[in-house]
């Protein structure tokens, strides 16, 4: 489904990976965060949270400002611009969603995201017991 998504967003000249979409859609609906949020957010490593915050901020789509509350810290901000582009890649993505889960019933579609969502708590878990 992302290399779908991936392909459509190329075709539509969009310079946007999924996985900057993904952050962007974060930022958008949660507000302002730091680099590290974001990666817990996204359950990414340090160094491809860097990677992808560095891209949008190439393309205009993210901002990062010293926090007011604490500033060796910096907050990812999402620009006006993030917000049209996520309008946009959201139009691309609707149909490819639609498609993916085509046969399935309402009541199975809830129960999939269900359990998708227990196995990232099963494996966030299982990662905070591993750490020392």
């Amino acid at each position: 489904m992302s290399n779908k998504l991936a392909m459509s967003f190329h075709e539509a000249k969009i310079d946007m990976t999924t996985e900057q979409w993904g952050a962007l859609l974060v930022l958008l609906n949660e507000g302002a965060m730091t680099q590290g949020q974001l990666g817990e957010r996204l359950h990414l490593e340090k160094s491809s949270v860097s990677r992808l915050i560095d891209g949008l901020e190439r393309r205009k789509r993210i901002v990062r400002t010293r926090n007011p509350q604490d500033s060796r810290q910096k907050l990812v901000t999402p620009t006006p611009k993030a917000l049209e582009m996520a309008e946009l890649c959201a139009a691309i993505a609707r149909p490819i969603l639609e498609e993916a889960q085509s046969g399935m019933a309402e009541d199975e579609i809830l129960l999939l995201r269900s359990m998708l969502s227990r196995i990232i708590t099963n494996l966030e878990n299982q990662s905070d017991r591993l750490i020392p």
